[in-house]
């Protein structure tokens, strides 16, 4: 009988995916741009074959020139990713810029509203 743990494989895999990238980007010297680049997430496909890999760039930043060199770099950071986790396939990476707000943008503008709610009382 098969015991439900509730963690799917593909989301285990996954999270090790993520930080192993988020390591090999902090130290990729081809192209230094990723490395100021920040992975939010990784999802992957339930057979393991394909890894969208969500980014954000900071503020004032242009994604699409990050957008490009990370699709200029993917064959290496495969390559990389490939010597560093130990599973059977790895997966074809595709880089999104993350549009999903983040936890620093929603409390700024919790903060705003609730500053703004004080000055009018």
């Amino acid at each position: 009988m098969k015991r439900d743990s509730g963690f799917r494989r593909a989301d285990r895999v996954s999270s090790e995916i993520h930080e192993i990238l988020a390591v090999i980007l902090s130290r990729f010297s081809k192209e230094p741009r990723l490395s100021r680049a920040t992975i939010t997430r990784v999802a992957l496909s339930s057979d393991i074959r394909k890894a969208t890999v969500f980014f954000r760039v900071f503020p004032g930043e242009d994604p699409g020139a990050f957008q490009e060199a990370f699709t200029r770099y993917r064959g290496t950071l495969r390559k990389e990713l490939a010597s560093r986790i130990r599973i059977k396939y790895i997966p074809e990476l595709n880089f999104v810029e993350d549009a999903e707000e983040n936890a620093l943008d929603r409390i700024e503008r919790l903060l705003e509203g609730k500053e703004s709610e004080d000055g009018e009382e």
